[in-house]
C-alpha cells in the first residue's frame, strides 16, 4: 500500500492514513484493492453531482463514513470526533479521508489532533499541515486557540 497515489494532493500523516482531495472510482477501487478499509468523505452531498460514493465504497467491501463539511461552519467538535473514531477502528488497517482538494481534510484533521488527541495548537497545525491544510489556517488556529 506504499505505492497508493489517488490524486495530486496525496498525502500522508500516519502510515495507515492517506488523505487528499477527491479519489476517482478507479482509484477507490485500487485502494480496496490494496487492502482499504475504510473511506471517509468530507464533501457535502451537493458538492458529489449525483454519484453516490457511499454505494461504490461500500461495494468495494469497505466501510463509508460521511462527515459533510459544507463551509467553516461544520468544523465542529462532533465532526473531530466522528473523525477520530474512524482513525481508531481503521488504525491497523488503511483509511483514506477526501474531500475536494485537501483542505478540508488538513483542517480537521488538525482539530482532532487539538481537540481530541489534546495536542498543543502547533503540533495539531503541524499535523494539519502535513495533511493539506493551508487556507483554512487562521479559521483553525483561531478553533484551537478557544479550545
Amino acid at each position: 500500500m506504499n505505492d497508493f497515489e489517488f490524486v495530486p494532493n496525496q498525502c500522508r500523516t500516519h502510515p495507515h492514513l492517506f488523505c487528499g482531495g477527491q479519489p476517482s472510482a478507479e482509484q477507490l477501487a485500487e485502494f480496496a484493492a490494496q487492502g482499504g478499509g475504510c473511506v471517509v468523505n468530507l464533501r457535502p452531498l451537493a458538492e458529489m453531482g449525483g454519484w453516490d460514493e457511499g454505494a461504490a465504497v461500500t461495494a468495494l467491501g469497505m466501510e463509508y463514513v460521511h462527515i459533510p463539511v459544507a463551509g467553516p461552519e461544520d468544523l465542529q467538535r462532533e465532526a473531530a470526533e466522528t473523525l477520530a473514531d474512524a482513525m481508531r477502528r481503521y488504525d491497523e488497517d488503511h483509511l483514506l479521508v477526501h474531500c475536494a482538494s485537501g483542505q478540508r481534510v488538513g483542517a480537521l484533521v488538525a482539530l482532532k489532533a487539538g481537540w481530541i488527541d489534546e495536542l498543543p495548537p502547533e503540533q495539531a497545525l503541524e499535523l494539519g499541515k502535513k495533511a493539506g491544510l493551508q487556507r483554512l489556517e487562521p479559521l483553525v488556529r483561531a478553533l484551537l486557540s478557544q479550545g
